[in-house]
């Protein structure tokens, strides 16, 4: 780093430092007052404030900032114009972009910082104070509890999958009475086979018969129940019209007539039976094996007493599964375990966290005023929802947008206030004040207005999240070729 360098990095440092201060300060006491009276009617303490203002923090910063840095540069620069040292650098051959270096990379330095407060630490600081608030008002509550969300309902629209939840933890994770309903992908199949059956009473009497049932191509458990009878319309015909499938020769047997190596008749959307042998005249079998694709509305459904977020995957405590062979199946395969882990589901903690949160934007009553949400968990909304309606899709690329062009903001405010302070003259030093007022105002009110048409639909998502950064980008880029 040059000496010219360090040098103004070190005259813009200490009034930066004075208006993130004085701005922090300001807004904090501005807020306090207009909060006053709901402080009082929580029973808010002096320390349960300052831990409240903590948490706000980080929102409070990605405003501050912005405007504390434009008047740090205003001030800073008018400065250096007044005596004339922008003028001798300049003579010295230093060209203005080469003087605006270490301001870009403080700004490019701030905006990543700002990025950082946004994913990290933003996202969570509406629930942490609404827990703080809560135990003013309910001090008897423990801080687990106030963790809870109850009713979660959403659903997986890219992955087909339901999910229907009693409470969720926001903290750790934990489920109570989880609900999962989801459909099977085609090369899930079903079989069943047994050691012998006998035709008794209008239906097939089934001996250590056994329903497999396989989720996928490459099940590596497939579900089992015992199956103790098959219907004739599960295997399709009665003892005279099982006899007739085709098969073998007919061998007998001390007596017995039986029929060989049968196979029943091969129909579009029908299950293929295989029998070693029959006996049409005692009903008897041997080796009974079928089985058949499922459905395309097959589906599985979990329900358990609990769940918990473990080594990467969901583990259901006390879990009961019913495995659908089709929409109208009215027996399906019924499993009950005390464990059930589910490494391919893709839902994880902060995917059902983005979706209370996004629905608490989406349910609200009043559109939002500022992006709310962090990048991941609108994107991981979106991922899981791909056919939103029109407003709630405006809203959600709104937010996602606004989020990513508001940390650039810092970088912008370099590229507005070296055009407004460098040109040289004896300016007061409150011009920088005057001036950071009025662009800070400009800015704010072209980003609000462009962010009520997005989320209107109105405009382009993108557009209305990054014209403020466009227009006052370009704008000071201009300005700064054209100063003498």
């Amino acid at each position: 780093m040059r000496l010219l360098d360090r040098y103004l990095l070190r005259e813009l440092l200490l009034p930066l430092g004075v208006c993130m201060g004085g701005f922090l300060v300001f807004w904090v006491a501005f807020d306090l007052f207009s909060e006053l009276a709901n402080l009082q009617r929580e029973h808010a303490t002096a320390v349960g404030i300052a831990q409240l203002y903590w948490i706000r923090l980080p929102d409070l910063l990605g405003t501050i900032l912005p405007v504390g840095e434009l008047l740090a540069l205003l001030y800073a620069l008018t400065h250096h114009a007044r005596h004339n040292e922008l003028t001798a650098m300049r003579a010295a051959g230093v060209g203005l972009w080469r003087i605006c270096v270490p301001y870009l990379v403080l700004g490019l330095l701030l905006s990543l910082g700002s990025w950082w407060i946004n994913e990290t630490l933003l996202p969570d600081a509406k629930e942490r104070e609404d827990r703080l608030r809560a135990s003013w008002t309910d001090p008897a509550a423990t801080i687990e509890s106030r963790q809870w969300r109850t009713q979660v309902n959403f659903q997986n629209q890219t992955d087909r999958r339901a999910w229907s939840l009693g409470a969720f933890n926001l903290a750790t994770a934990e489920m109570r009475q989880p609900r999962l309903s989801m459909y099977l992908p085609p090369e899930a199949r079903w079989e069943i086979t047994a050691e012998t059956a006998r035709w008794t009473n209008g239906y097939w009497r089934l001996t250590n018969g056994l329903d497999l049932f396989h989720r996928s191509a490459s099940d590596p458990d497939p579900a089992s129940m015992l199956k103790p009878f098959l219907t004739t319309t599960e295997l399709g015909g009665t003892l005279d019209g099982v006899a007739g499938w085709s098969g073998g020769s007919i061998e007998v047997s001390n007596v017995v007539v039986w029929r060989t190596n049968l196979v029943s008749p091969t129909e579009a959307g029908r299950p293929s039976w295989r029998i070693a042998a029959l006996s049409p005249v005692t009903g008897e079998v041997v080796g009974l094996s079928g089985g058949a694709p499922v459905g395309a509305r097959a589906r599985r459904l979990i329900m358990a007493d609990a769940g918990i977020w473990t080594h990467g995957a969901w583990r259901l405590l006390n879990a009961r599964e019913f495995l659908y062979r089709s929409a109208t199946d009215d027996l399906p395969v019924t499993l009950t375990r005390p464990w059930l882990d589910l490494p391919e589901l893709t839902e994880t903690p902060d995917v059902i966290r983005s979706e209370v949160r996004v629905s608490a934007l989406l349910t609200g009553t009043k559109a939002a005023k500022r992006p709310q949400l962090s990048v991941a968990e609108v994107r991981n909304y979106l991922r899981l929802h791909p056919q939103l309606p029109a407003r709630h899709r405006a809203l959600l690329d709104t937010q996602l947008q606004a989020r990513l062009a508001s940390p650039w903001t810092c970088l912008v405010v370099v590229l507005i206030a070296v055009p407004f302070s460098a040109p040289s003259g004896r300016r007061n030093v409150f011009f920088g004040v005057a001036g950071s007022i009025g662009i800070a105002f400009a800015y704010f009110v072209l980003q609000s207005v462009g962010f009520a048409l997005g989320q209107s639909g109105q405009m382009a998502p993108w557009l209305a999240a990054w014209l403020p950064n466009l227009a006052f980008g370009a704008t000071g880029i201009v300005l700064i070729s054209r100063v003498r």
